[in-house]
């Protein structure tokens, strides 16, 4: 006898039509629960790797009295497919853990430079109206120091005290709003 034609399983219908192997019961049956796990788990490949598995399985106790061959190459196929979708929902939890924290992070990241943001706002809002146009003129809307003297008729130094008093005060405030931010 060859090892890929084991004899009929006893008590099956497929031994009433004569000798059957287990070439002709792979050939019966593998289209049809390949369809069912498909339904199933949604996903043609992990549904194969489920009909494969459960060939592997009659393989193994190819042996073994079964009254209906159907009814348990479906019935472990199910089995099978439920394996799967755990071993799958539990793949999809860890990777759904393995994101969330650093997802919460960019969140919380991206609440604290909003309140940066509005700290700096408030410095800039707060600063003496000369300073806070040349900063703003400087920062904002890139204009060159020497532009920013000769639009506000003073000299280039002062356009660049004013900046540095601006930034000075902004880092300050800057420091203190982090500290409170951690």
């Amino acid at each position: 006898m060859e090892t890929n034609n084991r004899p009929s399983l006893p008590g099956t219908p497929l031994q009433q039509a004569g000798d059957a192997s287990f070439d002709a019961v792979y050939a019966r049956y593998w289209k049809p629960l390949l369809i069912a796990a498909t339904r199933m788990l949604k996903d043609e490949q992990a549904a194969e790797d489920v009909v494969q598995d459960t060939f592997i399985k009659l393989w193994e106790h190819w042996g073994m009295p079964h009254t209906n061959i159907k009814g348990w190459l479906f019935t472990t196929s199910y089995h099978l497919v439920l394996k799967k979708l755990k071993q799958l929902q539990s793949v999809e939890n860890i990777e759904m853990a393995r994101f969330a924290e650093p997802l919460a992070g960019e969140a919380d990241a991206s609440i604290k430079t909003s309140q940066l943001q509005r700290a700096v706002e408030t410095c800039i809002d707060n600063l003496p109206e000369q300073c806070r146009r040349v900063y703003t003129m400087s920062r904002h809307n890139k204009y060159p120091v020497k532009y920013i003297a000769t639009e506000l008729g003073i000299s280039p130094k002062t356009v660049e005290f004013h900046i540095t008093t601006a930034l000075r005060r902004i880092r300050r405030h800057i420091s203190s709003a982090l500290f409170s931010l951690l």
